[in-house]
């Protein structure tokens, strides 16, 4: 290895889990030394990309900053891992270069799919996800009138408003009965389709893209199959995405359809190789199950658990994911976290629901608007694994108190008795805080039925 660059820790990705992983480590363990490789030259943050397009952040504020990693004198290397040998702990760049470590993180993220139809290769067909996708769609939007979104998804309604904003003519397209990849309550689904239908937004539900059309090489028109034929100018696929996982299958890691296989501690198939973010095959905390979990959010979380572990500060299993979202359509929130009830019902979870209507401040304060709460616990014992709340606020606070609570395995007493703020301008009033008071009507009729000693529902 003489002659071999060696670094403590190699960071392989460009996202959050990166970013704040490397932070992490020189804040925990000063004088580190770290590197990043990536494929990019610069990253886009992924989560502004609608507000990107729409106008609403300019571009320079849209990508991320390099100093977020260069300030810890940290280089940043635009050469993409093709190879390596874990036993001898080396990874080769296309380059050529070859740089030794101690440990080896891959944090990769993800990337757009497109649909399996013909017509995908058509131009003007476009993604979003990484940092040359956006400024190909930004380019090809600002000239065309009508936009097709093929998914249904948080970042299809996203885009569909940044474009209705845009005065663009926006058709939505989603497979599934309902927007929001079917794991939103269906009511309210139903609200938010309303929601995108006040806005000028064309939505069609239950119903597949069956192939594109072109003319000139460029797509012209979306044909669906129940036989309609659309006009458009672009499509814009927001149908999922995918865990890059070619680092990782350079290396011999092993790797699955979810992901970059990690045990509960990112801990691949290789000695003191890690995987953390969009690239590593996550479970769900509640089921064990495999889950899509590709949230900035959850990228996030992975990263300082593994940065406690890796710096000796703690040796804690991750616990799986919650999946803790919100999304903005119009005016109009949604925030959510855990199962849903058709998530349950998939699983083979026997739930009880409790739901109610609350609004988002006093209701006597002037401008007070509804809030729809609903929270799901398992039938068995009462432990709460998964709510929703749709309304006209901010629900960011309350999700991530549901994502606790469904973490620190909360039962029904426990929601019913736990603390919360309270205030005329910010909050529901004090006798119905959401997750309380979605839960108050289940516990009564529990009560009413002698059932709320866990072990009498068994």
């Amino acid at each position: 290895m003489s002659g071999t660059e060696h670094y403590d820790v190699i960071l392989v990705g460009g996202g959050p889990s990166t970013r704040i992983l490397n932070k992490y480590l020189h804040k925990l363990q000063p004088g580190i030394r770290t590197v990043v490789i990536r494929d990019e030259d610069r990253i886009v943050n992924h989560c502004g990309t609608p507000y990107i397009v729409e106008g609403t952040i300019p571009w320079e504020k849209g990508l991320i900053r390099e100093e977020l990693v260069t300030r810890f004198d940290t280089e940043i290397v635009v050469d993409p891992v093709v190879g390596g040998d874990t036993a001898a702990r080396t990874v080769e760049l296309a380059s050529g270069r070859r740089l030794a470590y101690d440990r080896l993180v891959l944090a990769t993220g993800s990337d757009q799919v497109l649909p399996p139809i013909p017509g995908v290769d058509l131009d003007g067909v476009l993604k979003v996800r990484r940092t040359d996708d956006v400024r190909r769609a930004m380019a090809r939007l600002a000239d065309v009138e009508h936009v097709t979104v093929l998914g249904g998804g948080y970042i299809g309604l996203e885009f569909a408003v940044a474009l209705r904003r845009l005065g663009k003519q926006v058709l939505l397209v989603e497979l599934l009965d309902h927007v929001m990849g079917g794991r939103i309550d269906p009511a309210m689904a139903a609200t938010v389709e309303d929601e995108l239908r006040e806005m000028g937004v064309a939505v069609r539900t239950g119903v597949a893209a069956e192939r594109l059309e072109g003319e000139d090489g460029r797509v012209r028109r979306v044909v669906l199959a129940d036989g309609a034929v659309v006009a458009t100018d672009a499509v814009l696929s927001a149908v999922g995405v995918r865990p890059l996982t070619a680092a990782a299958e350079a290396l011999g890691l092993k790797v699955r359809p979810e992901g970059i296989e990690v045990d509960a501690f990112f801990r691949t198939s290789a000695p003191d190789v890690y995987a953390i973010g969009d690239c590593a095959a996550t479970r769900c905390l509640v089921t064990g199950r495999f889950v899509p979990g590709k949230l900035g959010s959850n990228a996030g979380q992975m990263a300082r658990v593994l940065a406690l572990n890796l710096a000796g500060l703690d040796q804690r299993p991750y616990p799986g994911v919650v999946n803790a979202a919100v999304t903005r359509v119009g005016e109009l929130a949604y925030g959510g976290a855990g199962l849903t009830e058709a998530d349950a019902d998939r699983a083979g979870i026997p739930v009880v629901v409790g739901r109610n209507t609350s609004t988002d401040r006093y209701e006597n304060m002037p401008g007070h608007t509804p809030v729809e709460a609903k929270i799901v616990y398992r039938a068995d014992d009462l432990v709460v694994i998964g709510g929703e709340l749709l309304g006209r606020f901010n629900p960011a606070g309350f999700v991530e108190t549901l994502a606790q609570l469904i973490e620190r395995r909360a039962t029904l007493h426990d929601v019913i008795a736990m603390a919360y703020s309270s205030h005329p301008e910010l909050t529901p009033k004090t006798s119905k805080p959401f997750w309380v008071w979605a839960s108050e009507p289940l516990l009564f009729r529990l009560a009413g039925q002698r059932r709320l000693q866990p072990e009498e529902t068994a």
